[in-house]
């Protein structure tokens, strides 16, 4: 794709800002965007927790096989999809704020029954009770950024908005570590059942991983009350505080949710758009492998007292860096460019766990993944909803999520057959070839954009692309 600037092109007054400015620009912003920071980094502590111990609860607490919970997984992913393109123009409609207060409850309320759940009887619709819970709030995170940012802030309010969320990948490795630790026999090295005193419930037999899921109750909570205290769409308008525009449903003429979704179908950019976010499918599916896959494989390779969740949370801490300094350095690239780049990066990774089981090699792995990631996810937020029409933000990043519906359910199924294949609980084990057919899979992903770049990128979008995006 060809550049979009030259030297001999005027320097504008926006490339002439500097991240300080954008910072302290970003400081002026209302109260609504950090109240929104806060519920994203409660949430993502116990979203992140839950989806590392999900394949490991259903096998230890309900004897499930790697296949069956691997599946289980992949119905999870898929119905969060699913669930996602459905509630999105709904949110649309109904308003941020009541659309997250609504997930928060649910959120609080499913993660509690799976953590007491006596049997899979229980676990399994309130499994999938939680996926709509999180699906009608994952959208609108990124809309409510977005909502409450402005078009000289967009850019960096979204890499603050995935560093709230790194900053609940992190805490959520300690807590996975430390709950462990409390589970761990000392003697055997094996984690054990406990009897743990609940309210309401009472003396409770208790896993590591039903722990785990419980903790994630309380995040909820801390994430449902910081919403209640984002003020409505009346409320900033009374107080003169600016926000970008919703679709009408907090007052105004409303419109319904499938006539929403009829205006957002017929734009011929949203289908351009809908073909990378296919390819991206292919690269983010190294993350669902790394919750349906890689606990299991460091486990069966280094044993059930290792400390992987702060290992993996090595993910989080560095993007807490890398984040910063690659929108630093990129944020007057064109977002598209940004994500081909990182796309690439991203999908070496799994090369790199090819090469064993040590830290080492774990470091290294997961030091490539994040620096690509660093590169092309935050811009990827951002470009999902600086192209969507004024009022569409949710339905476009809903509408983004189809192509995970089967994706995510095929990587999961697949994680399961190639975990029974190359890394069985016991006899022999090739992990390597696990992750070399894994690699090869995500590279597809980033040489598919590459190939298709003047479809899904033409250049009259890529030079607006560019420019700063539009007040929406």
């Amino acid at each position: 794709m060809r550049a979009v600037s030259s030297p001999a092109t005027p320097i504008s007054a926006d490339e002439r800002r500097s991240y300080w400015d954008d910072l302290r620009e970003l400081m002026k912003c209302p109260r609504e965007l950090w109240l929104t920071y806060v519920a994203i980094i409660f949430e993502y502590i116990g979203l992140y927790s839950f989806m590392s111990v999900l394949s490991l609860w259903l096998t230890s607490d309900f004897r499930f096989g790697d296949d069956r919970a691997s599946n289980w997984f992949g119905v999870f992913s898929a119905l969060l999809s699913l669930f996602a393109f459905m509630v999105g123009s709904i949110a649309d409609v109904v308003g941020t704020r009541r659309t997250l207060i609504f997930s928060f409850g649910a959120a609080m309320l499913t993660r509690a029954v799976m953590s007491v759940s006596p049997n899979a009887a229980i676990a399994l619709p309130a499994l999938i009770a939680y996926a709509f819970a999180l699906a009608s709030g994952s959208p609108v995170l990124q809309t409510a950024v977005h909502k409450y940012s402005n078009k000289r802030t967009v850019a960096i309010a979204f890499s603050f908005f995935y560093i709230a969320l790194n900053v609940g990948g992190v805490l959520s490795g300690q807590l996975i570590d430390r709950t462990k630790a409390f589970f761990v026999d000392p003697a055997t090295h094996h984690l054990v059942m406990r009897t743990i005193e609940l309210p309401l419930v009472g003396a409770t037999p208790m896993s590591a991983y039903r722990a785990i899921i419980g903790l994630g109750t309380i995040t909820a909570m801390f994430a449902f009350v910081a919403t209640l205290f984002v003020r409505s769409d009346a409320a900033l308008e009374r107080a003169g505080v600016p926000s970008r525009p919703e679709a009408p449903g907090e007052g105004g003429a409303k419109k319904s949710p499938l006539a929403v979704l009829g205006e957002v179908v017929r734009d011929r950019a949203f289908w351009r758009f809908m073909l990378l976010i296919a390819f991206l499918v292919l690269v983010k599916a190294i993350f669902v492998h790394m919750h349906a896959t890689w606990p299991k494989f460091i486990t069966r390779e280094r044993g059930e007292d290792f400390d992987w969740g702060g290992l993996w949370a090595l993910n989080s801490v560095l993007i807490l860096f890398f984040v910063p300094v690659t929108t630093a350095f990129t944020r007057h690239l064109p977002a598209f460019k940004v994500i081909v780049i990182g796309a690439f990066v991203t999908a070496a990774s799994p090369f790199v766990f090819a090469l064993g089981s040590s830290t080492a090699i774990q470091v290294t792995a997961i030091v490539v993944l994040t620096i690509g990631e660093a590169l092309w996810s935050p811009r990827s937020y951002e470009y999902n909803v600086s192209i969507a029409p004024p009022g569409r933000e949710a339905t476009y990043v809903s509408l983004a999520v189809l192509p995970y519906f089967l994706a995510k359910f095929f990587v999961a199924m697949t994680a399961g057959r190639l975990l029974t294949a190359y890394c069985p609980p016991t006899g022999p084990r090739h992990p390597g070839m696990m992750w070399v057919i894994i690699g090869l899979t995500t590279l597809v992903g980033p040489v598919g954009i590459l190939a298709l770049r003047n479809v899904i990128n033409p250049r009259r979008e890529a030079e607006a692309e560019a420019a700063p995006p539009s007040a929406a």
